[in-house]
């Protein structure tokens, strides 16, 4: 069993419904780990994307194995690093970065989360294409990469910031950008909610619940709260859903064996996180 002590974290604002400390925390338990997850707040800490060299430096400086980074840090970390594996430089977003020696490595594990969402679509036997993609930021991207290695030919991506579907649609030879998402919902078998729209405080649905039909299949990236509004509406109409915890897990379980080196004992992380959504219910 090892017997060096682990530090890890997250960077990110407005993070106080994060679950990622408590799941991070119980991964360490499960293995008989000394280990910590710090959270750091920009928003209560004062701090902001021009912070983030510092915020990342201090990280090496602490003695860190790695930490994550959320909102709204997921692009701008890139110029920072020394090193960028594959997925994460295609699909344009890091969340994980790995601290070796005087490195800093980065990799996105959210892609990965959400490959384990889709196939959960996938064994139910209601995966299908076009999709619609809401939300062109780190979690669309990640969303997007995913779909690209399932084979997922014909995708359709909506933001209100045009110009941010534009830049991502761009780059990639099977996603058109969609003007009207009500419209385009007509189009296609699948909607996947990659935007904020429905998470803890804000609420909302990320589309205009007459564009959903009992036939669509529905996937939600976020998972605070897990019953988002779009999960509840499309959940009573008859949508097959996949809920944003499955990503939540996937991510946060690839993200602790990279900053750690080591096998997760995923059956324990998984009872831990099922025990803090009830919690959190």
């Amino acid at each position: 069993m090892p017997t060096k002590s682990y530090l890890t974290g997250l960077i990110g604002a407005e993070i106080d419904g994060s679950l990622s400390p408590a799941l991070h925390n119980a991964g360490f338990e499960a293995l008989g780990l000394t280990g910590e997850y710090r959270p750091l707040d920009t928003a209560v800490a004062g701090k902001t994307v021009a912070d983030l060299p510092e915020l990342s430096q201090a990280k090496k400086r602490d003695g860190f194995d790695g930490f994550n980074v959320t909102h709204p840090f997921k692009t701008a970390i890139l110029p920072l690093l020394d090193e960028i594996d594959d997925d994460a430089r295609d699909l344009g977003a890091v969340n994980t970065v790995i601290i070796e020696g005087d490195k800093l490595i980065g990799h996105n594990t959210d892609w990965i989360g959400f490959a384990a969402q889709y196939q959960s679509l996938i064994d139910a036997g209601t995966a299908r294409g076009p999709v619609l993609v809401l939300g062109a930021g780190g979690a669309g991207r990640a969303v997007i990469h995913a779909l690209n290695a399932a084979g997922v030919p014909d995708i359709r991506l909506y933001d209100p910031n045009l110009q941010n579907a534009a830049t991502l649609g761009q780059a990639h030879a099977n996603v058109s950008v969609a003007d009207d998402p009500v419209e385009t919902a007509k189009e296609v078998a699948g909607i996947i909610n990659a935007s904020t729209v429905g998470m803890h405080g804000k609420g909302g649905l990320p589309i205009d619940k007459a564009a959903i039909r009992p036939d669509h299949w529905i996937a939600e990236v976020i998972y605070f709260p897990v019953k988002t509004p779009l999960v509840l509406y499309a959940q009573a109409l008859g949508c097959q859903v996949a809920t944003g915890d499955i990503m939540c897990f996937e991510q946060a379980v690839a993200g602790f064996e990279l900053m750690t080196g080591l096998n997760a004992d995923r059956a324990a992380m998984a009872a831990s996180f099922a025990d803090l959504l009830n919690a959190n219910a």
